[in-house]
């Protein structure tokens, strides 16, 4: 008796010929092509179904065998208990390789992300040969990127490497579970549940660190928050037309919440503004009635939620334990906290170490003395 193979996946799925995502309002998504069919330990990938079921001319006739025997291949298994079904054995991604039905756990892109590949959104490691354009997204496990990034939302669950460093062009956002490795980075956000480690250069960037920050070049402009301490090879501080500011002692995490909730709360109030405007001028009066005191009711409870927050916040400080090491120069203005201790420089500083002593920011002498 015949058998029909039938795919929980589309084994037709060419990567050089991808088409946008359609939308529910018929528009159509150029980010979004589908470049990968992800799927997770024990889903159902491909299973046996008998032909005598099948209405006539239902059945792929490429897909038609006399015998049931899986074309199975790597990543790939079979259960005593449904042996006409066949099973994802890791998370990856599904497709045929040399006529077998492979699962692999990780996608090996040579080329750059952009409008031929669409977002990349997978569930095992990720590496990219070029770069990831701006606009563009990249998840995954393991992510790692040879070129560089380029305005784009780059997201790993574990560890992050970007090898041709970061021109975020004040878009770019790279989150990390794990550790961050970056080459340089200029005009990004940053943030990783346990270190950050610049090559070269971090130039005015938002930074989140969950425990310590490395920057083996110059650090300059941007806001750096960081758990435990920074460490900063050449240069700190651009001079005093360059805002550069350190954070350290609480919890980045949270910190990157508080600043999000400032991000929706300076929204609000510019809505506010302009429904307000749009009232004295007679337009919309009733509409913009109700939106304002939409907007009312959020900034309240954002401004509840923000005051919870630093609750939190507070209690996570350990300032003892932080430490600011420059073995190279420190330039006039930049600002240091370090709990809620506060020092402003003001002027030139060479191979010293910042920490906290008796609710003040200390300087100490020799930060190469301190490493030792």
């Amino acid at each position: 008796m015949p058998y029909w193979l039938k795919h929980h996946f589309n084994p037709d799925l060419d990567q050089q010929i991808l088409r946008p995502e359609h939308q529910d309002d018929g528009s159509v998504d150029h980010y979004e092509l589908n470049f990968v069919q992800s799927v997770e330990t024990g889903d159902v990938i491909a299973q046996w179904v008998d032909l005598a079921d099948m209405p006539e001319g239902g059945a792929d006739p490429r897909f038609v065998f006399e015998d049931k025997i899986f074309p199975a291949g790597k990543g790939t298994g079979i259960k005593r208990a449904s042996p006409d079904q066949l099973f994802a054995a890791v998370n990856g991604y599904v497709c045929y390789q040399d006529g077998k039905i492979v699962v692999l756990d990780t996608l090996t892109l040579p080329s750059e992300v952009d409008f031929r590949t669409g977002n990349i959104n997978f569930i095992g490691n990720v590496i990219i040969g070029g770069s990831a354009r701006g606009g563009f997204a990249v998840r995954g496990r393991e992510v790692t990127i040879q070129g560089q990034v380029e305005g784009a939302r780059v997201e790993a669950l574990r560890g992050l490497n970007c090898r041709g460093g970061v021109k975020g062009g004040k878009t770019a956002f790279l989150e990390a579970g794990r550790t961050m490795k970056l080459a340089f980075c200029e005009y990004a956000t940053l943030k990783a549940q346990e270190d950050i480690l610049v090559k070269g250069a971090l130039m005015h960037s938002d930074v989140y660190a969950g425990r310590r920050l490395a920057v083996g070049g110059r650090l300059t402009g941007g806001r750096i928050h960081c758990h435990e301490y920074v460490y900063v090879g050449e240069q700190l501080g651009g001079g005093l037309d360059t805002d550069t500011s350190l954070v350290v002692g609480y919890d980045p995490g949270l910190l990157f919440t508080d600043a999000e909730y400032d991000r929706r709360i300076h929204g609000l109030h510019e809505e506010m503004v302009a429904c307000e405007k749009s009232i004295k001028r007679g337009e919309n009066s009733r509409q913009c009635g109700i939106r304002l005191a939409a907007v009312s009711h959020e900034l309240g409870l954002l401004k509840t939620l923000k005051v919870k927050l630093w609750e939190g916040i507070r209690g996570t400080g350990q300032v003892d334990r932080c430490r600011i090491l420059v073995p190279g120069v420190v330039k006039p203005g930049v600002e240091i906290s370090i709990g809620s201790a506060f020092l402003k420089v003001d002027d030139f500083l060479e191979d010293v170490y910042f920490y906290h002593e008796n609710d003040e920011v200390r300087i100490g002498a020799s930060a190469h003395k301190f490493m030792r």
